[in-house]
């Protein structure tokens, strides 16, 4: 994985300014196409065409269409009020034989980042709350995490509490996606050409 040293101010017009609106789902995909990305994430075939962000929205074509950018060797999945990126089934098919770094956005649920290589989901956490860290290896992105601002012993007072929202939650997620891929979603590339494919969604 690479670390690059990208800051808050590569990720702030998705984290603070509504980007994506008050759902969405953001998935990295390495080394695959747009079409296969498409492919995996059960799109019929027949759907899959050229579309705009803007587009998408005018038509309100979301949820169930996704956009699909390409980023320096990885390909952007973006779902517009989805979250099939962070699904474990889609995950164990999206990234089998490489690796994908999804964030979840979800301003009336919960929030959600996953590390996932070859079919196996590594670590997976609430942002809200980063000491709470599942997976087969939940500690694996620890150091990465706090170069992020997690507080990685933050745990609420009582179940159900509040996360510490004085550090990073939508935010640092996205910046430990940036740092871990090197790569990171921006204006130009969603204002630019996409591909688009229509999928099953499983979950309201």
């Amino acid at each position: 994985m690479s670390r690059v040293k990208i800051t808050y101010a590569d990720v702030a017009w998705l984290a603070k300014d509504h980007g994506l609106g008050e759902v969405w789902c953001l998935t990295l995909v390495r080394g695959l196409g747009e079409a296969e990305v498409l492919r995996r994430m059960s799109a019929r075939e027949e759907s899959i065409r050229p579309l705009t962000y803007r587009k998408l929205m005018d038509e309100e074509l979301f949820p169930g269409t996704v956009l699909v950018g390409r980023l320096d060797g990885w390909s952007a999945l973006i779902e517009v009020s989805g979250w099939q990126g962070t699904e474990p089934d889609v995950l164990r098919v999206l990234s089998a034989g490489t690796e994908v770094v999804s964030v979840l956005r979800h301003d009336y649920a919960a929030h959600e980042f996953v590390y996932a290589v070859d079919g196996e989901r590594v670590t997976f956490f609430d942002p809200v709350i980063p000491a709470w860290r599942y997976g087969s290896d939940p500690d694996r992105l620890v150091d990465a995490m706090s170069g992020a601002g997690f507080d990685l012993g933050y745990e609420p007072v009582e179940e159900g509490g509040a996360g510490n929202l004085d550090h990073p939650v939508v935010d640092g997620a996205l910046l430990l996606m940036a740092r871990l891929t090197g790569v990171m979603l921006t204006q130009d590339v969603l204002s630019g050409s996409l591909l688009s494919g229509v999928i099953a969604t499983h979950r309201p």
